[in-house]
């Protein structure tokens, strides 16, 4: 009887080690990785503000009004830039004339030239167009001299009554990508001693410009 014990004991010995051992394995844990996730960036458009362009009104008549005659105005000389000499002109306000005197300017592309300003006739009524840079084939400044168109005769009228001194200033051509006759007119002395030059062709560095006439002091 006690081997018969003994062998018990042995065996459940044998059982507790069995499972001991088999408990004792020990178990790999695989850990998921977290996902981290990416923000999405939403980039907000840029809004590019188109400048405000606020138009001058119109200036409109019923009827022609005579644009006065120009100022005398004594070139000065041209600065070391350079540049073209653009002569004052009359400018039209709504009720009035206004003079804006001549300077040395850059044109503002190769082939532009100066206009003074004018009545456009539109719809049975006129429309002031101001003075402005316009394009032609050829503008202030040109690879070769253009041959003047001979000078007009004019007969000289008798100096209108005034309490200003006049002086009579010739007609003559302008260059405005074109050639344009500028009939003479009585101007008001501003340098009684000033004397009146014909235009003539300037080479200069960028080419031939065209000095337009003009009253010399």
């Amino acid at each position: 009887m006690k081997r018969t014990f003994l062998l018990l004991a042995v065996g459940a010995v044998l059982i507790m080690a069995a499972a001991i051992t088999g408990n004792s394995v020990a178990q790999v844990v695989v850990e998921t990785p977290a996902v981290v996730e990416v923000p999405t960036v939403v980039e907000t458009p840029t809004v590019v503000e188109t400048p405000t362009v606020v138009e001058e009104p119109a200036i409109i008549s019923p009827t022609y009004v005579p644009i006065p005659v120009p100022q005398q105005e004594v070139i000065t000389p041209a600065p070391a830039t350079g540049g073209v000499w653009v002569g004052g002109h009359w400018d039209r306000t709504p009720d009035s004339w206004a003079w804006v005197g001549g300077g040395w300017v850059q044109p503002p592309f190769s082939n532009a030239y100066w206009t003074p300003g004018y009545w456009q006739h539109q719809g049975g009524q006129y429309v002031w167009e101001n003075a402005h840079w316009a394009a032609a084939n050829q503008g202030v400044i040109v690879n070769k001299p253009v041959a003047v168109p001979p000078v007009y005769q004019e007969v000289v009228p008798a100096a209108p009554a005034s309490t200003v001194a006049t002086a009579w200033q010739p007609g003559h051509w302008e260059w405005r990508g074109t050639w344009v006759w500028i009939p003479g007119a009585y101007v008001e002395s501003v340098v009684p001693t000033a004397t009146w030059v014909p235009g003539q062709w300037v080479q200069g560095a960028l080419g031939w410009q065209w000095a337009p006439a003009h009253w010399q002091g």
